[in-house]
């Protein structure tokens, strides 16, 4: 239904909202506006402009995105469609392009109805728009991001991961008479946008067989898109019981392995040179083009063969002389292990109880690796070994296959068990893996009480570690193709971290770009800074937030962390009981993070509440020496200085669509002079004329915090071979490269003398043009303590073994 507002300028379409919806609207916005807000909004009009008007804009603006964030919580409460841009309401542009705008929120504050504002047009995202420009949600869509996936592939993860296949394939065979791992499935977790889906189909080209396997959501509109078949059969109606879905298992292996023999069969005569390759190219050539009729055919016969299977797994069961797989109802591996209690399953083998279908699954499968044998004959060994990965079946999106099922089972724990089943008795390099953002498709991570896979499997105890090495920075400029003084520019920023932003940047304006980095952050379009998932995201990316292991509610946040707010995995146990993660340094999204904190009056003051009650319970911790409060008072008073002034032109908000050569507002160069006064006061420079000369062409740039985990300058083996392992950069390149990212140091906590480094840039014309010439530091100790005075800051010096950042140019301690 549309109707018009009181003004042209104000067109409006009423949302689906009721009567009832649009009353709790109105009372949660007089919640969250202070009273005193409201009264100097209706008294606009006998109110001296001069002095009010910047408060005002502030005051409107909290109101317009505080309706439309309750209206666009509410519509997803309820399930209605939600059409809300939240972003158009947290900018002060919005009341200068539309002057009625003001009006109708004065009207709204004085009649306590709110509600009606998020029904204007200007805040709903139109469903047709022939505007070229992409918006946030566009980023997910399948033939926006499908260009981003055919990109050329940049970094050596898949060489590593080639590697993991290979060296878990050996751990397998064991060296004894007992196989020490459960199966050969592995699994790939690690956060949005890091390549998990463009590694898995680049095995192909490392000459591995590759069967890419999509099972995301059905409403979820991201690339490579789901692939139905296999999405229906293993996630859809989940209210079947164990048994039934086992069947499904069998059946639906059993399809894949009798249709992969037939396909690789078809591909043999063009062996003829002997060569494994053609054949294996041409498979792949048409299996990992997510939009060949070739895929849609091979899955077509797979549930033509699941149907057939699954009939006749159906029709063992009503055959009762049949006793091949007698047991309807067998547990899985895990709930064996449970009832065996305290028996060791290493002291003796214990057959898990066999389910219906295996002799299928077993049989098609033999049948796949007589193929698999021809085309990796035995005359190839010296370019191929036994151990090198020959097929590789991958799920992607595999979240689902975790969720626990209301018949009481996970399906991932059935999966496992049929893959145990047919893999225990040959060392066949074959491999199913399972990517996901989410921890649980690895079952790792536990909570500290025991968690229902028991971590043990009849006939292997072991599961291995999933792979977290995705490659960073594939994407950044090399540090001589830019100059120290463009580092800001948008177009050298999106480089640097995940390799998602830049992909998008020759379909996407900047806006797009950083709409979507902001929704992955936060797992939402609304930043709500009251969230404590979000405020913890947000800071942590920015501030380095340090997680207590001890903990109760660790494992718990850094697994929701990982899966839903870009926080990375860099690796886990070898009991996979705990998983090492953090925010590594990403510039762009450090920027994303400090206009969300910075974008609305209290968005700051609610996300560092919500770090306080963190820091108060225990979860947070603050450092030996309070590192952490100088880390927040340091970055956020560079975030308030830059913003007092931002210059024309500048990246200060989500909404810019200009030049991608414009620069980041919290990656711009600020003036070392004028920063200290603003720090510490005025006078700051009164007493020390001459340090006032020394850095007056000095400049900071810090958008960010990385923690370092040895010395500055640790010691190195041998100082000789500059082309060994070992060998490490200067200092000035060291210090120039934080400068190019835009980051600064928070040293490891046995550093001596100090504990955080921000790196100084000269922009004198004097010192040359090579900008390794022209770099300092700023180094600032937590460890001197409240009661430190001058003569033990005179002891901070460079020069020390653990620092050795020599330079001719001044430093700050």
């Amino acid at each position: 239904m549309s109707g018009s507002s009181r003004s042209q300028d104000l067109p409006m379409t009423l949302l689906p909202l009721t009567l009832k919806h649009r009353e709790e609207i109105d009372q949660t916005v007089l919640k969250r506006v202070h009273p005193d807000d409201l009264e100097m909004v209706i008294e606009e009009e006998g109110a001296d402009a001069t002095t009010t008007e910047p408060l005002l804009v502030l005051i409107m603006t909290q109101v317009m995105t505080q309706v439309v964030m309750v209206a666009s919580t509410l519509l997803k409460r309820e399930h209605l469609k939600d059409n809300l841009d939240v972003g158009m309401g947290s900018t002060k542009e919005t009341l200068q392009q539309h002057p009625k705008l003001r009006e109708m929120i004065r009207h709204a504050c004085q009649t306590r109805s709110f509600s009606q504002i998020a029904d204007l047009e200007i805040f709903q995202i139109p469903q047709v728009s022939d505007s070229p420009a992409r918006s946030a949600r566009d980023e997910d869509r399948p033939d926006f991001l499908y260009e981003s996936f055919v990109r050329p592939y940049i970094g050596k993860a898949v060489d590593g991961f080639y590697e993991y296949l290979k060296n878990n394939n050996m751990k397998f065979k064991g060296n004894g008479l007992e196989r020490p791992y459960y199966a050969k499935f592995c699994s790939i977790v690690q956060s949005s946008g890091t390549g998990k889906s463009r590694l898995m189909t680049e095995l192909r080209n490392k000459g591995v067989i590759v069967l890419y396997m999509n099972l995301r959501d059905p409403s979820d509109p991201g690339f490579p898109t789901r692939d139905l078949v296999p999405a229906r059969i293993l996630t859809e109606d989940m209210g079947c019981t164990r048994a039934e879905y086992a069947a499904r298992c069998f059946s639906f292996f059993t399809a894949i392995f009798q249709t992969l023999e037939q396909d690789l069969t078809s591909k043999l005569p063009r062996l003829c040179s002997g060569s494994p390759d053609p054949a294996i190219k041409s498979w792949n050539d048409e299996m990992c083009n997510m939009r060949s009729e070739a895929r849609t055919e091979f899955f077509q016969k797979v549930q033509s063969q699941y149907e057939e299977t699954l009939n006749k797994i159906k029709m063992s069961k009503l055959e009762p002389e049949e006793k091949t797989d007698a047991n309807p109802v067998a547990p899985t591996a895990e709930e064996t292990a449970t009832k065996l209690g305290s028996i060791s399953l290493t002291d003796e083998k214990i057959k898990a109880p066999k389910l219906e279908g295996e002799s299928f699954v077993k049989k098609s499968y033999d049948g796949m690796l007589r193929v698999l044998q021809r085309i990796f004959p035995e005359k190839d060994k010296d370019k191929v070994s036994d151990n090198d990965p020959k097929l590789v079946i991958t799920f992607d999106e595999a979240h689902p296959l975790s969720i626990m099922s209301i018949k009481g089972f996970r399906p991932s724990h059935i999966l496992g068990r049929t893959i145990n089943c047919y893999c225990q008795d040959n060392d066949a390099s074959v491999w199913v893996v399972f990517a996901s953002t989410t921890s649980q498709v690895a079952d790792f991570s536990a909570p500290q009480v025991i968690h229902d896979s028991l971590r043990v499997a009849v006939a292997g105890q072991l599961v291995y570690r999933p792979y977290t090495h995705l490659g960073w920075d594939q994407n950044a400029d090399p540090l001589s193709d830019i100059s120290a003084n463009n580092v800001a520019r948008f177009d050298h920023i999106v480089g640097f971290g995940r390799p998602l932003w830049k992909s998008l940047v020759e379909k996407c304006v900047i806006a797009g770009i950083l709409k979507l980095a902001a929704q992955k952050l936060c797992k939402s379009k609304i930043f709500d800074p009251s969230d404590t998932n979000q405020a913890l995201a947000v800071l942590s990316q920015r501030f380095g937030l340090d997680i207590s292991f001890g903990h109760p509610d660790a494992v718990s946040y850094l697994e929701k962390a990982v899966a839903s707010h870009l926080r990375i995995c860099f690796s886990t146990t070898e009991d996979r009981m705990w998983a090492f993660t953090g925010y590594p340094s990403e510039p762009l999204l450090s920027c994303v993070a400090a206009i969300l904190l910075h974008g609305m009056p209290t968005n700051l003051e609610l996300a560092l509440s919500v770090l306080k009650r963190k820091v108060d319970g225990g979860m947070v911790e603050i450092g030996q020496s309070g590192e952490l409060a100088s880390r927040l008072l340091l970055l956020l008073a560079k975030d308030l200085f830059i913003r007092q002034d931002p210059s024309a032109g500048v990246i200060q908000d989500l909404h810019y669509n200009g030049s991608e050569d414009a620069e980041l507002i919290d990656c711009q160069k600020v003036s070392v002079i004028d920063f200290l006064k603003y720090l510490f006061g005025k006078t700051f420079w009164s007493k020390t004329a001459e340090g006032k000369t020394a850095f007056q062409h000095a400049y900071i740039n810090f958008s960010h915090w990385v923690p370092m985990t040895e010395f500055i300058s640790p010691r190195v083996p041998d100082q000789t071979d500059v082309n060994s392992p070992s060998a490490r950069c200067t200092s000035e390149e060291w210090t120039l490269r934080h400068w190019h990212r835009t980051s600064a140091v928070q040293c490891c906590r046995l550093q001596p003398l100090v504990d955080k480094m921000i790196p100084i840039y000269f922009d004198d014309p004097a010192l040359g043009s090579d900008d390794i010439n022209r770099v300092s530091q700023m180094f600032i100790s937590d460890k001197a303590g409240e009661n430190s005075n001058e003569q033990d800051l005179g002891f901070i010096t460079r020069k020390h073994d653990s620092i050795q950042c020599l330079s001719k140019l001044p430093y700050i301690a």
